[in-house]
């Protein structure tokens, strides 16, 4: 009887420690992580021109003149990034990015189109009309990172900013026609001689980093990025620019604040970490 006592004793002495060794166990806490991360990005609409005047053909009597209606939406992209983050204490860090960020778009073209022979800008406008657009950016970001454990499955938001390197035009319009001879003939509708290659860009996240095992991390984040990109704010109403021999409509441009929600799923790689406590 006395044994049962004893074993029993030992038993719960036993379980009591191994539940306080528990209790102590703390897990290791990421402090300087790479990530290459990949996603996906959408948006709204950019701009919309309702009325542009466009060349059609001269006449004895002066100039006859088509009008478009032009516009640009945005269609889903592809981004993909290169970051680093450090934390020195166990809920705040720094973090800086490289990314780059497809922000594709579709081009739209319809209009009033005097009779011609050739019915150059009806041709070059149909061919102009959903033709899609491979902008990009190139993001150049600094910021902070909060996470809201220090290991484990790690919650977080995020908060960056910084330099916009962009890429072709998110103004020009122009369609392509072929010619009796077989040669292409480009159609300016809009035309961007004076292209815009800097803006600024912030990105704003909320995600997750859930461990993998030793030394790698899947993170999945959520973000809104947020650029200023240049759009027509008028049409192009110098004709004597638009019927001369270069015939390249230069609208008035400014910048609009775009929101582009996007998904990033990513690859960390923990380059220094702090050891948990195990007692």
């Amino acid at each position: 009887m006395r044994s049962r006592r004893r074993v029993a004793a030992l038993a719960i002495a036993a379980a009591a420690l191994g539940a306080g060794r528990l209790a102590g166990q703390t897990p290791d806490q990421p402090n300087l992580i790479f990530t290459i991360s990949g996603g996906y990005l959408t948006g709204g609409r950019l701009w919309s021109l309702p009325r542009q005047l466009a060349l059609a053909v001269a006449t004895p009597n002066g100039n006859a003149w088509d009008t478009v209606a032009l516009g640009r939406r945005f269609a889903p992209g592809f981004a993909a990034s290169l970051s680093a983050t450090y934390f020195k204490s166990p809920h705040l860090g720094y973090t800086a990015e490289v990314g780059y960020f497809g922000i594709a778009t579709v081009s739209e073209c319809s209009g009033s189109f005097a009779p011609t022979p050739s019915g150059q800008n009806q041709l070059a406008c149909s061919s102009l009309n959903k033709e899609n657009f491979r902008s990009d950016a190139v993001g150049l970001l600094g910021g902070l990172m909060y996470r809201f454990t220090k290991g484990g499955d790690q919650p977080y938001l995020r908060a960056a900013g910084g330099l916009a390197i962009l890429g072709s035009s998110f103004v020009e319009e122009a369609g392509t026609v072929l010619t009796s001879n077989g040669t292409a003939n480009v159609v300016y509708f809009l035309s961007d001689r004076t292209h815009k290659e800097l803006s600024w860009m912030l990105s704003l996240g909320a995600g997750m980093m859930l461990p993998l095992g030793p030394g790698y991390q899947l993170r999945i984040e959520a973000r809104d990025l947020i650029t200023a990109l240049p759009y027509p704010t008028g049409p192009a109403t110098d004709t004597t620019q638009i019927a001369g021999d270069n015939a390249l409509p230069e609208p008035p441009i400014g910048f609009r604040v775009v929101h582009l929600p996007t998904i990033m799923v990513g690859l960390d790689v923990v380059l220094e970490r702090k050891r948990g406590h195990r007692y």
